[in-house]
């Protein structure tokens, strides 16, 4: 049996639990690193699948999906074959320049949706107060703006650059620029007043718009559960006299709390505090 024969095993078995990947993986497999990838049945965007291969003298591997709740470990039978030096070389290589071509691509598109982002955030005018998710959540409108019918939530990294926009319909539905940086970038609501300050970290920006109203204290919107931990640590790192809660959202009503589960992350990383939603034990 050769490598692509046990790479292709290796997916049957996947396939066997449901995950089925919408693109194929079999190239970035071969490089013995875990990635990730959406899979049929996963919203747009969304890459709740994960596996990792190792193609030594007897390949195996492990494979999930957070929103199956699925973990499986891998094994192939005894009658594999061992790639040679040179076939193990050429498959590095082959993966090396897909990789970079991937990367190369990907640098491309988040720079051309930061430039948009900063045309569309700097023609839009303030959001209306009659926007329905503005009326129903009580945001103010004053740090926001309006592109059509699309609330504006401008997306920073720590230098202040502009990289992306999450974008509200009035039904609450939420977009970024297609092709654009996540990873690491956040929003700040309310001010920084004096150093060793409470500051608190969430996922949403009606959450956290609550959480400072309520609170009074300035708080930091990650925008998702896999980026929550990313901007604890960003700012952790910019602003140690700071004492942070990490404000977990409550994912209870999916087979593996997701939300709650980053949040700890979070928490554990920089030595936080957890805060959450009322109906549940707080965690210090």
């Amino acid at each position: 049996m050769s490598a692509s024969d046990a790479i292709c095993d290796f997916l049957r078995a996947m396939e066997a639990e449901g995950i089925k990947p919408v693109e194929p993986i079999s190239t970035r497999l071969a490089s013995g690193e875990l990635i990730r990838f959406r899979c049929e049945g996963d919203g747009k965007g969304r890459l709740n699948s994960w596996a990792i291969l190792y193609l030594d003298e007897r390949p195996a591997g492990a494979f999930g999906n957070y929103r199956l709740g699925i973990e499986r470990k891998w094994k192939l039978g005894s009658d594999y074959e061992p790639l040679s030096r040179d076939e193990r070389a050429a498959l590095q290589r082959e993966w090396a320049e897909a990789k970079e071509k991937r990367l190369e691509e990907r640098r491309r598109s988040e720079a051309e949706a930061a430039r948009e982002s900063a045309e569309i955030w700097s023609a839009a005018p303030m959001v209306s107060t009659l926007h329905p998710y503005v009326a129903k959540k009580g945001l103010d409108v004053e740090p926001l703006r309006q592109h059509e019918n699309k609330l504006l939530i401008p997306m920073y990294d720590r230098d202040g650059k502009l990289w992306n926009l999450q974008r509200i319909a009035p039904d609450g539905s939420k977009r970024f620029l297609r092709g654009g940086r996540t990873d690491g970038l956040f929003c700040i609501v309310g001010n920084f007043t004096r150093r060793g300050e409470t500051c608190c970290i969430g996922e949403g920006y009606a959450t956290m718009h609550a959480v400072h109203n309520a609170s009074g204290y300035p708080c930091i919107v990650a925008f998702s559960a896999k980026n929550i931990a990313a901007v604890a640590r960003l700012w952790n790192d910019v602003r140690p006299d700071l004492n942070f809660i990490i404000c977990a959202d409550d994912d209870s009503h999916l087979e593996k709390n997701v939300g709650l589960e980053a949040a700890r992350a979070a928490a554990e990383a920089i030595g936080a505090k957890i805060a959450k939603p009322l109906g549940q034990k707080a965690v210090a």
